[in-house]
């Protein structure tokens, strides 16, 4: 593999916030790797009917570039990047552990986000909002507790939940599961407040944001944040 430097193609800031390529700053962040930002032409290369990327295959963006090398679905991306950057479990138990919450959090983002499309799940959230509201309330009442509860058990059932998701060190599962906490109290802000049933969630979320190179990419201007719709 070519030892260029990696590129991060997505959409542009002005198009969507954090979205789901925030899954992968992050790991670039906490592994203090730089990474270029890539927008520029991407509305042509992926959002138009007849796509214009001329590269491996994909289907749609976040997309990461090393060299000759490109890779997308973001979980997988996130998948390769814990790998690269040592933010992977040591064990092989703890590692397919890691991938069965790395495949949990994104079905929990993927719900999310289409309860703001119940209508037109590829149309923008604005022009449905009323048609859509109800989606919306039942993710909130059923889907949002039923998953914070899951991720409160799996954080129990390493060392009490007073670590991280498994082992002993941070991995792309820690971090994937901070985004999706992140994208959950910026979209649902009640529904967060009222998630007194899992306190060890609410503490891995604060521990995970105060850890040193995340919580100053946080209060930077580089940390683009969420849209307010679709949990992006």
């Amino acid at each position: 593999m070519s030892s260029d430097g990696y590129e991060l193609y997505y959409w542009p800031r002005s198009y969507v916030g954090a979205g789901r390529a925030e899954f992968a700053r992050i790991l670039f962040i906490e592994a203090g790797v730089p990474f270029k930002h890539i927008s520029e032409g991407i509305m042509e290369m992926f959002k138009q009917a007849d796509q214009k990327w001329t590269g491996y295959p994909a289907l749609a963006v976040p997309l990461l570039k090393k060299g000759s090398f490109e890779l997308s679905q973001t979980p997988v991306i996130c998948r390769y990047l814990g790998k690269q950057f040592g933010l992977y479990p040591d064990s092989e138990e703890d590692q397919w552990h890691a991938e069965q919450i790395n495949a949990t959090v994104h079905d929990y983002i993927a719900e999310g986000r289409y309860a703001f499309h119940g209508i037109s799940p590829f149309a923008s959230y604005f022009g449905q909002e009323k048609g859509t509201q109800p989606y919306i309330d039942r993710f909130q009442a059923e889907r949002l507790p039923k998953f914070m509860k899951h991720f409160e058990k799996i954080l129990a059932a390493n060392d009490g939940g007073k670590g991280y998701v498994v082992g002993g060190k941070v991995t792309y599962a820690d971090l994937g599961l901070l985004h999706a906490l992140r994208a959950t109290a910026a979209q649902f802000p009640e529904a967060w407040a009222a998630v007194d049933y899992a306190p060890l969630v609410k503490a891995f979320k604060d521990r995970m944001e105060a850890r040193p190179k995340l919580a100053a990419y946080f209060k930077s201007d580089k940390c683009i944040p969420f849209s307010g719709d679709s949990m992006m």
